[in-house]
């Protein structure tokens, strides 16, 4: 696996797999926000769900659609003309629904499925597996507590504000006012001045800033779940369907008092499993390609 800051540097790198392979495949992950799905397979249906007026390439997805933009479709072939092609172009909701498949869903169950990957949430409603309801969500930055004319600084903190208690829905807000607090502190008496400053250095700070950090997407990430939950129950296309539960899939561990926020706000059962989106994007080409 490997992670380019910048386009240039992933051509050169498709090139040099060009040079060494007589056969590759390539494929990307659709990070776009002009996509969605649709629960029908009928073009026709896309302005009864809202859908705007603009050019759309879409496939069948079960007994759904989902469609993207067509400009991001040439755009993404164009980009890789000259190294091979593009082979693939992988949709958030076709990686979700492969998941949902796997779990082999019972089919007297209406479950919400989530999956988090980097800012972007995807959710699907299915009857088993019949897809009633899909909604893309992107959060505009990873939420969090970095400052970045302060990165170093955070490394710093007095050992006496580190947090010996794990985070918590009750104490998070207190434990961010001590943590900016304590870093307010560090600039007013510019403690890096001095060598000696460096034993202030505690691990656990850093961890500990790193957990509330995570805790603070995950909450966020809770309450898209609960507004699209909402949105779901209000539109009169769905009116009787009532969820049963939620399964949450997501790149990283979500925190427990997370998930235990979000039980406790939809009165739902919810399971969690952690995935790796690099792999489940190779299972679906080997897939495509058998």
């Amino acid at each position: 696996e490997k992670i380019f800051d910048k386009s240039e540097k992933l051509l050169e790198y498709v090139k040099t797999l060009n040079s060494k392979f007589l056969f590759y495949h390539t494929a990307l992950f659709l990070n776009v926000k002009e996509q969605g799905l649709i629960p029908s397979k009928n073009d026709k249906d896309f302005e009864r769900f809202n859908v705007g007026k603009i050019s759309l390439k879409s496939i069948t997805l079960n007994n759904a659609l989902i469609y993207t933009a067509t400009e991001h479709i040439e755009y993404f072939n164009e980009f890789f003309e000259d190294y091979g092609g593009l082979d693939f172009l992988y949709s958030p909701f076709a990686i979700l629904y492969h998941n949902i498949l796997k779990e082999k869903p019972s089919n007297d169950k209406i479950t919400l499925y989530g999956y988090k990957h980097e800012r972007i949430l995807t959710l699907i409603i299915c009857r088993g597996s019949e897809i009633l309801y899909g909604d893309i969500i992107f959060f505009e930055e990873e939420l969090g507590l970095e400052i970045e004319s302060k990165e170093e600084s955070l490394d710093f903190l007095d050992e006496n504000t580190s947090m010996d208690t794990e985070v918590t829905l009750d104490n998070f807000n207190e434990t961010l006012g001590d943590k900016l607090d304590a870093l307010d502190q560090f600039d007013d008496n510019e403690l890096g001045q001095d060598e000696d400053d460096l034993d202030l250095l505690d691990s656990k700070d850093k961890l500990s800033l790193e957990e509330m950090n995570q805790f603070s997407n995950d909450m966020e990430l809770c309450r898209r779940i609960i507004a699209s939950i909402e949105n779901f129950y209000k539109d009169e296309k769905y009116s009787s369907t009532f969820i049963n539960n939620i399964f949450i899939f997501n790149t990283k561990e979500l925190n427990q008092s997370a998930i235990e926020f979000l039980e406790e706000e939809t009165l739902l059962e919810i399971q969690t499993k952690q995935i790796n989106t690099l792999d489940l994007i190779i299972e679906l080409m080997q897939k495509e390609l058998q």
